[in-house]
């Protein structure tokens, strides 16, 4: 069984990762931890100025693939065959998509809890997940107790 499970390490993300190896260790399942890094601007601007941008999206994008493998690091030490993907792009598209590519069996999503009012200006990438999803998702409300 595989199980995609999407994290953006907001709060909330150590939850998600809490219950998906819970659901792992239960049914035998290899997790694939995928974060969507915001993509890279189609322009970057002229001068001194675009160097440092190229430098800080990339510095944000090792700080990401660090935080990436570590949380799969940490689940292959719980004992759960787990590998960590980052991924540039929407984060809805690109959950839906590997989750396609991967013939995953499951997704497991978290939310923010940001309230209706920003999720109908920001939409809301669980409930596009879960919308169009192929496979079962599970969405992980944001705060759960901490005695998960």
């Amino acid at each position: 069984m595989k199980i995609l499970v999407a994290v953006d390490f907001f709060p909330q993300t150590e939850q998600v990762l809490e219950i998906a190896r819970r659901m792992a260790a239960a049914l035998g399942a290899k997790l694939w931890l995928i974060h969507a890094a915001a993509p890279e601007p189609a322009f970057k601007g002229y001068g001194a100025g675009a160097r440092c941008d190229r430098k800080q999206i990339a510095d944000e994008y090792r700080e990401e693939h660090r935080l990436i493998q570590e949380a799969a690091e940490a689940t292959r030490e719980a004992g759960i065959e787990a590998t960590g993907l980052l991924v540039q792009g929407p984060p809805a598209q690109l959950i839906l998509r590997q989750a396609d590519e991967l013939e995953a069996d499951m997704i497991i999503v978290g939310t923010h809890g940001f309230g209706a009012a920003m999720s109908l200006l920001l939409g809301s990438i669980s409930r596009t997940v879960l919308k169009k999803a192929r496979c079962p998702v599970l969405v992980v409300p944001a705060g759960r107790p901490e005695s998960v």
